[in-house]
């Protein structure tokens, strides 16, 4: 059997069918071992340099075994204390990377949205995108750098109510000179629950599902 070939396997990432199938070629590995030192000829016994290079595998491909359980292990218990941590989210005002939002069927909703500008804009356009990509409505905000909110009601261009869904705010900014600069967009809402059935927590704020890597900013409230 190739020794450095299964040490070489424990040097890449591991699903668990892999990891079991280096448990059994260990195995394997160490039963051959054993039958070889027990049916040597006496007169002609192992070659001493052979078999030191053996025994160095052999502890090699048994601390590599040992290393990936325990990183195992470490992953699970992270993943627990991710897991614990979230809870303190729930209820919690939060700021989520884009500009995609889900507008609610209540008359009454409003979204608030965020955008920085690296530096003073001389043109700035807002716009309200459904999820079709078409554009429903344009907002007006400030056009200095820095940090700015926005809250959009609802309502189109024609003035009627824009219906439940998903929907996104794109700007668009150029300095005096013509030359674009690249707002940063973000979309505000409320933690109102936790899915804690995958290996990380998924968040739900104002009906959208969000990873918890999206979210840039907490707040006790707004």
């Amino acid at each position: 059997m190739d020794i450095a070939a299964l040490t070489e396997t424990t040097q890449t990432p591991q699903t668990n069918g892999a990891f079991s199938q280096l448990t059994s070629d260990f195995d394997t590995f160490l039963t051959l071992l054993t039958t070889q030192l027990q049916n040597q000829d006496p007169l002609e016994p192992l070659d001493t340099e052979q078999f030191t290079s053996q025994l160095v595998q052999f502890a090699g491909v048994e601390q590599s075994i040992q290393a990936n359980s325990n990183l195992e292990t470490l992953i699970s218990l992270q993943s627990g204390a991710d897991k614990q941590a979230s809870l303190d989210l729930v209820g919690r005002a939060v700021s989520v990377s884009g500009g995609d939002f889900i507008l609610g069927d209540n008359d009454q909703q409003s979204t608030t949205l965020r955008y920085t500008l690296p530096a003073n804009a001389a043109n700035l356009t807002l716009d309200i995108v459904d999820d079709a990509g078409r554009v429903v409505a344009s907002l007006e905000g400030p056009t200095s750098g820095g940090q700015h909110d926005l809250v959009w009601n609802g309502q189109l261009a024609n003035g009627a109510q824009a219906p439940a869904g998903l929907y996104r705010l794109q700007a668009n900014a150029t300095l005096a000179d013509g030359s674009e600069i690249i707002p940063t967009i973000e979309s505000r809402g409320r933690i109102d629950s936790l899915l804690l059935s995958g290996q990380s927590p998924q968040l739900i704020i104002n009906g959208r599902q969000v990873a918890i890597d999206d979210i840039t900013r907490v707040d006790a409230s707004f």
